[in-house]
C-alpha cells in the first residue's frame, strides 16, 4: 500500500467528483446531511407532548411566572465508513497520452461516486419503504392504474392528515416512486383538479411537480427514479426500480435545523479527507495507481411519526 507521501488530493479531479450529480438520486434530499465533529455521538429528541401542551401562563400581580418543563430523550449515531476504489496498472498509464489518463481518472472517480450514491439510495429507500420505520402505512383501496376510478388525491390527503393529527406538523414533502408517479400523473381526477373539466385533450394537460406542490401545499415533491441491477458480477443486468410503486409523505426541514424535528437526518463525519473526495494512491509494488472515494455517514430515522407510507399504489387491496 502507499505511504503518506504516496497519496495526494488531486484538485481538478476532486472538483469534478464533487460536482457530479447522478440522475434520479434523491437520498440526500430525504434526510438532510448534518456535519458532525465525531464519528459517534448523541442527538436530542424533543417531546411532542411538551411542545404542544397549552400552559397556564397567567401571572397574578406580585407573583413569579409559572415554571414550565420540557423533557428530552436522546438517540445515538455511528458514522460508518463507506468507500470504493478503482485500480489502473502502470502499463495502461504508460501506453496512453496525458489527456487520456486525466480523463480516465475523472471517469473512474465519477463511476465510483455513482456506485456510492446508488448504494446510499437503495439503503435509505429500504429504510423508508418499510412499514415498521414510519408512523403509519397503508395500501390503497383502488389501484392508481385505474385512471378513472382511483382517487390518488384523496389517498395522499388522508396520509397528510394522519401525520398532522398525530404530530402537529403538516408534511412538507412527498416522494413518488417512478412507477407511482407515472400513474398518478395520468389519473383523470388529478388532471381535472389541476385544469378543470375543459374540452382540451388530457394529453395537452400535463401534470408537473409544481402542480403537485400547489395541490397539496408542500415545499418539495421528489421522484425516485433510480434503478439498480440485482445481477451478480459478470452477469447480464437485471434492472429494477429502487422506489417502485411506493409513495412517502413526510416532514423534514429543507436544511438541517436544531429547533425543528425531521423524519430523517444523515450524520456525516468529514474525517481523513474522505467526504466524497477523490484521492489518488500510487502503488509501486503493484505497478498500479488507485482512485478512491468514500465517506462516513449514518442515516437515522429520528422521528418516525412524521411520515406516512402508501404501499403498492399500482394494485388494489
Amino acid at each position: 500500500m502507499g505511504t503518506g507521501r504516496d497519496v495526494h488530493l488531486d484538485t481538478p479531479l476532486t472538483n469534478v467528483a464533487i460536482a457530479y450529480r447522478p440522475e434520479g438520486f434523491i437520498a440526500d434530499q430525504i434526510c438532510p446531511i448534518v456535519p458532525v465533529p465525531k464519528q459517534s455521538d448523541a442527538y436530542f429528541v424533543w417531546n411532542i407532548a411538551d411542545a404542544f401542551r397549552v400552559e397556564e401562563d397567567y401571572r397574578a400581580p406580585g407573583t413569579e411566572a409559572n415554571v414550565i418543563t420540557c423533557d428530552m430523550s436522546s438517540g445515538t449515531f455511528f458514522a460508518k465508513n463507506y468507500a470504493l476504489k478503482s485500480r489502473t496498472p502502470y502499463e495502461d498509464i504508460k501506453n496512453a497520452d496525458a489527456g487520456y489518463i486525466f480523463a480516465t481518472r475523472t471517469a473512474r472517480s465519477e463511476f465510483i461516486k455513482d456506485k456510492l450514491m446508488l448504494a446510499m439510495e437503495r439503503r435509505i429507500a429500504q429504510q423508508v419503504t418499510s412499514g415498521s420505520n414510519v408512523g403509519s402505512y397503508s395500501a390503497i383501496g383502488s389501484g392508481w392504474t385505474d385512471y378513472t376510478n382511483a382517487q390518488p388525491i384523496v389517498d395522499l390527503n388522508t396520509a397528510i392528515t394522519n401525520v398532522q393529527d398525530v404530530t402537529g406538523y403538516k408534511p412538507n414533502s412527498i416522494i413518488f416512486g417512478q412507477y407511482a408517479w407515472k400513474h398518478f400523473r395520468e389519473n383523470t381526477n388529478v388532471i381535472t383538479r389541476i385544469y378543470g373539466a375543459s374540452g382540451m385533450g388530457d394529453g395537452a394537460r400535463m401534470v408537473t411537480l409544481n402542480n403537485v406542490k400547489s395541490i397539496f401545499e408542500v415545499d418539495r415533491v421528489l421522484i425516485g427514479g433510480a434503478y439498480y441491477s440485482s445481477a451478480d458480477e459478470g452477469q447480464a443486468a437485471s434492472l429494477g426500480q429502487i422506489w417502485n410503486d411506493n409513495v412517502l409523505v413526510y416532514y423534514a426541514p429543507l436544511k438541517p435545523r436544531i429547533d425543528k424535528p425531521s423524519f430523517m437526518y444523515s450524520f456525516r463525519w468529514n474525517a481523513l479527507g474522505a467526504d466524497m473526495q477523490a484521492r489518488v494512491f500510487q502503488l509501486p509494488r503493484a505497478d498500479s495507481e488507485e482512485v478512491q472515494l468514500g465517506y462516513y455517514q449514518d442515516e437515522k430515522i429520528t422521528a418516525s411519526t412524521l411520515a406516512f407510507l402508501l404501499t403498492g399504489v399500482g394494485s388494489s387491496q
